[in-house]
């Protein structure tokens, strides 16, 4: 009977237990039911109390919850603003002189330069010449940057080399660079141009100013200018037209 009655009151107790502990669960979240919802979910015109848990005595410092909202976001989203230029690709280009007669006596219309330029979405630029002689320098490296919707400017430098300038030949207009197989003086060549509204195709003008070895005197009485044509080059492009 004794034990009958002990195991009676142990039950009791571990009911009592039991329910103090579900009370407990039940306020503290009801507790935070009511942060979360202060947090999350606003009700025009309507005030639901919250419960200041920044005065918490809490070992692990105060708590509160914060809005959160969720938005798929591309990676492009964190490139710089030039990644996005759809100038960037490959290029088959035509250089066409223009205006140089009086000055230089190359006439309108005759062909300067031609072959394949890559504009590069971290701004930088390379043109490879199918006019030039790879031997004297056939190769330019250069900076661009956009100036509007669709306009863009070019500042490329190519270097020249002569491989059989004799040991007297003094450097000058007609051998910049002077000496046997001397490196000449090098060329800025700086373009302005507008992109097509389609992407596939861009016109402008460019300037080439050749300078002596010392990469300060010009060559020329005058830069040689003329006109651009350029088409995109993709991974269909099977024909090569400058």
């Amino acid at each position: 009977m004794k034990f009958q009655t002990s195991l009676l009151n142990l039950n009791k107790c571990r009911d009592a237990v039991r329910s103090v502990g579900l009370f407990a669960i039940f306020a503290l979240g009801a507790g935070l039911a009511q942060q979360a919802s202060a947090g999350c979910l606003d009700v025009p015109g309507v005030k639901i109390p919250t419960t200041d848990l920044r005065n918490s005595l809490s070992p692990f410092g105060s708590a509160r919850f914060m809005k959160a909202d969720y938005r798929q976001v591309s990676d492009d989203e964190y490139a710089p603003s030039f990644f996005h230029a759809p100038i960037v690709g490959l290029w088959a280009f035509k250089y066409t002189s223009m205006g140089n007669s009086k000055t230089l006596g190359i006439p309108d219309g005759a062909p300067i330069d031609n072959g394949t330029t890559g504009w590069f979405a971290d701004g930088n630029e390379i043109t490879f010449s199918g006019a030039r002689n790879p031997i004297v320098g056939a190769t330019c490296i250069g900076v661009w940057k956009q100036t509007g919707e669709r306009t863009y400017v070019l500042n490329h430098i190519g270097l020249s080399w002569n491989p059989i300038a004799p040991s007297a030949a003094p450097a000058g207009p007609g051998n910049p660079g002077g000496g046997p197989g001397a490196a000449g003086g090098p060329a800025f060549i700086k373009q302005s141009v507008t992109l097509s509204r389609d992407g596939q195709s861009y016109t402008g003008t460019f300037s080439i100013n050749q300078l002596l070895p010392d990469g300060k005197t010009p060559a020329t009485p005058a830069p040689i200018k003329g006109i651009i044509a350029a088409t995109r080059i993709t991974v269909e492009t099977d024909t090569f037209e400058p």
